[in-house]
């Protein structure tokens, strides 16, 4: 197909338009541009500068990727050091102790909550209406729903919730929040806390 094209035909496009490659920096930075000649040293220049601002970019992004790696290290090892406390537990209301107590010292956050679903409480009811038919849940919160799940002031904020089964029943709901609205996002994922919440389901002291 480019033997059809005429490069007299080519040229004349660009004379035409001037702007064709400017707008294009996709093409530009993959064009083979002389140096010397009339106009080249500014179309090199501008070639440069496309492979640089590429380059910036692909750096900010392996900072991002680093970035999330090294938080998921540290969250790893903040549930392994919670799973291994809560095996200690001898019953439901020691498994609150615990989790309240990992919430701070381990995973760092602002507020955690561990509520079960056999009592009638205003907590449980949020907590059931946000793990929709039995979904982890992680995204902005009201202000009344701060208040009731974590016992915060009425500020808007966000969180993360994961049902603890034991079988196919769900017998309680873990949760971390924070005032922050943008600290628990959906595209985060609630993988580690969903997996705290999976080893408390199989606890004997769940059941107690």
């Amino acid at each position: 197909m480019a033997n059809d094209i005429d490069p007299q035909d080519v040229e004349a496009f660009l004379r035409e338009n001037p702007n064709f490659l400017q707008d294009r920096p996709g093409l530009l930075a993959v064009l083979n541009l002389p140096h010397g000649g009339e106009g080249a040293v500014s179309l090199v220049e501008r070639q440069v500068s496309v492979l640089r601002e590429r380059n910036i970019a692909s750096r900010q992004k392996l900072s991002v990727l680093s970035e999330i790696g090294r938080e998921n290290d540290r969250l790893l090892q903040a549930t392994r050091s919670s799973i291994l406390a809560l095996i200690g537990a001898r019953d439901r209301e020691e498994l609150c102790h615990i989790w309240t107590e990992q919430i701070s010292d381990t995973f760092q956050a602002e507020a955690g909550l561990l509520v079960w679903t056999g009592g009638g409480s205003e907590s449980v009811s949020v907590a059931h209406k946000l793990i929709r038919q039995g979904a982890s849940f992680s995204g902005v919160l009201r202000s009344e729903e701060m208040a009731v799940l974590f016992n915060t002031e009425a500020v808007e904020g966000s969180g993360a919730l994961s049902p603890i089964r034991t079988g196919e029943d769900i017998v309680g709901v873990l949760a971390v929040g924070s005032k922050d609205s943008q600290r628990y996002q959906p595209e985060d994922g609630t993988l580690f806390l969903d997996y705290v919440a999976e080893v408390i389901g199989q606890l004997p002291a769940s059941q107690a």
